[in-house]
């Protein structure tokens, strides 16, 4: 089969919700897209936004909306991947101009990417693993981590990102989410799951 052919039925499996199909998909991108974000990030926002956050914030919105995405023509998902993840950094960039107006609200808290970043989330969650053989896996992971991670439920990722990557306890996250503690250990347990299902046999370290 055919780079496109197989990229065509990617893209017809993962609008109908194949989660799999998805993750697979962005990995087709990760490179291409990852360096079209790094070409946009202009020196002035270089140090404020990360090509790996913004790459983050594109597969979540991604996974998202891709329920109504139309593949019309070859090459569709490419542009229309690389089309979300402008108008992220346009907004960033927007979000800039308005603090170089407001300076008195420039430190009332972290950035999105200091609050957001993936790799963070992705080291805490592979922190687990000791052996040689783990580490090398968790080395050849991390993109896929990182496309598998966007495609989860937002309670789910939401739960992963404060558990791994914010070291919040189940209580502070219950306390935050309205939930009780059991209920987000089910959700973290859930994501886990989810993420072994995506990510397959690239994924041993989240068998804890």
């Amino acid at each position: 089969m055919s780079h496109e052919c197989s990229e065509s039925d990617l893209i017809h499996q993962a609008v109908a919700g194949d989660r799999a199909s998805l993750s697979q998909l962005l990995l087709i991108h990760y490179d291409d897209l990852r360096r079209h974000i790094a070409a946009r990030i202009s020196s002035d926002l270089q140090g404020l936004l990360r090509p790996d956050d913004v790459l983050h914030q594109t597969f979540v919105r991604v996974t998202q909306t891709i329920g109504t995405f139309q593949p019309r023509h070859k090459g569709a998902f490419r542009g229309w991947i690389q089309t979300i993840a402008e108008n992220i950094v346009k907004d960033a960039a927007k979000r800039r101009r308005r603090e170089r107006r407001a300076p008195d609200r420039r430190n009332r808290g972290p950035s999105p990417a200091d609050d957001s970043s993936v790799a963070a989330v992705v080291e805490r969650i592979a922190a687990d693993s000791t052996t040689p053989g783990r580490r090398v896996q968790r080395s050849e992971s991390l993109r896929h981590m990182r496309a598998a991670l966007a495609t989860l439920p937002d309670e789910q990722r939401e739960v992963v990102e404060r558990y791994y990557m914010r070291g919040q306890s189940y209580e502070q996250i219950a306390d935050a989410l309205g939930r009780t503690k059991d209920a987000i250990r089910g959700v973290c347990y859930r994501a886990r799951k989810n993420l072994r299902a995506v990510m397959g046999g690239s994924s041993l370290y989240f068998s804890g």
